[in-house]
């Protein structure tokens, strides 16, 4: 897709959202730029919400005013990079996700901001980067307690002090799996359940003593692989 183009799609998509969903958003650029990750290769933003507070007739800053930006050379760049990419449909996923930061902004509110961010950890953690290991808990979890974030599952457990079997719950029934008496924080890839996607992190519990003389620190987070077994729940 050529700029012109992109431009011509990227307006016609942003004037079909219904205008009480645009309100307050003052305007939808595209730059020609591909700004990437400033640690990760390959990782290309895709849009921006410029978001800025005006003072209301009483001196409060309430009147929230937005501006979309989009980079076309971070979609170039993608689809340069992959065969089967569709302009379409990310650049209609781009204007929507950017229009909800803009939302939340005017509500005060910034779930989407710490869901882009625990991505952003996601990634850090996948290419061997330095990340924070409690990123999973910034996204609310379902019922189940599961988190889900771009495709991969995160489920949490806590192992008692140098047990080596670790049980975690998942869809409704209860698994085992084993782990070095020895790991502190661990991220537990499981390979037989949800399509190798799941993660399973283990947290030692620390004892009170421990907690008492301050010791909470534990080291990074160890990456480990391993097979679930299924466990009888009597």
């Amino acid at each position: 897709m050529n700029p012109r183009r992109f431009r011509d799609v990227a307006a016609r998509m942003f004037e079909e959202i219904p205008a009480e969903f645009r309100e307050g958003v003052v305007g939808l650029v595209v730059e020609d730029g591909a700004p990437g990750h400033p640690m990760l290769q390959g990782i290309w933003t895709m849009g921006e919400c410029l978001t800025e507070e005006w003072p209301d007739g009483t001196g409060g800053l309430t009147d929230t005013q937005s501006r979309i930006l989009l980079h076309y050379g971070s979609f170039r760049n993608l689809a340069t990079e992959d065969p089967m990419f569709d302009w379409e449909a990310e650049l209609w996923e781009t204007i929507v996700h950017e229009l909800l930061h803009h939302r939340e902004a005017a509500a005060a509110e910034f779930g989407l901001d710490e869901f882009d961010w625990a991505v952003d950890q996601n990634f850090q953690r996948h290419a061997g980067l330095p990340f924070d290991p409690d990123f999973y808990r910034a996204v609310a979890a379902d019922e189940d307690g599961a988190v889900r974030i771009e495709g991969e599952t995160f489920v949490e457990c806590v192992a008692d002090p140098g047990e080596r079997r670790v049980r975690f719950d998942w869809r409704g029934d209860r698994y085992s799996i084993d782990v070095p008496a020895e790991l502190a924080l661990g991220f537990a890839g499981i390979r037989n359940l949800a399509g190798g996607r799941l993660w399973v992190i283990v947290r030692r519990r620390v004892p009170w003593w421990r907690r008492w003389l301050g010791a909470q620190v534990v080291g990074p987070p160890v990456h480990l692989e391993r097979r679930a077994l299924p466990e009888l729940v009597a």
